[in-house]
């Protein structure tokens, strides 16, 4: 099994393994490597900077394999260019991701990734209400259909929307049955 921290608590001290999280990151990487150069909106587990949440974002290139880079829109400060540590990234929205295809799911970790894995996996198909650890539009998501599950990834739907979360970020999960 592949050593695997989980998603650090919001405002509090990050474990120092964090990069290790090989089971919380890796399906996150896949997703960002497969949007290079579309626009989404992009959260992350602190979203008080520009960049991020609502704001068609454009996804550059994956550097140093852990940290996504791409531009922020508009013009003067807040037209710039932007790096976000990926095990912070908690997800992406837009209509882009309908057809991107989630990391495939294997038996390698043994954490919060492969239980929630299991269960997403159980519930697929239902509409249930998500909460992450990011805000807005990532936050409480209501009557949403878990369409897909991958390694450490669930695509979410809506009528016009369409969410790909990490689920090592998801803080609860309602109205789902067994």
């Amino acid at each position: 099994m592949k050593k695997c921290c989980c998603a650090p608590m919001r405002h509090k001290p990050l474990p120092p393994q964090r990069d290790e999280c090989p089971c919380c990151v890796e399906g996150m990487k896949n997703v960002l490597a497969q949007l290079n150069g579309k626009e989404v909106d992009i959260a992350t587990l602190d979203q008080t900077g520009p960049g991020q949440g609502n704001n068609n974002f454009t996804i550059g290139p994956i550097v140093n394999d852990l940290i996504v880079t791409g531009t922020i829109p508009g013009t003067g400060q807040s037209g710039r260019s932007a790096a976000f540590p990926i095990c912070n990234v908690v997800g992406v929205r837009g209509d882009v991701l309908k057809n991107i295809s989630l990391p495939q799911i294997d038996e390698t970790c043994d954490c919060c990734e492969r239980s929630i894995t299991s269960f997403l996996q159980r519930i697929q198909g239902q509409t249930v209400d998500v909460d992450t650890l990011a805000t807005g539009q990532f936050n409480n998501m209501q009557n949403v259909t878990i369409d897909a599950v991958g390694k450490g990834t669930v695509r979410l739907t809506k009528t016009n929307e369409t969410w790909i979360v990490n689920s090592c970020f998801i803080s609860g999960i309602f109205g789902f049955t067994l």
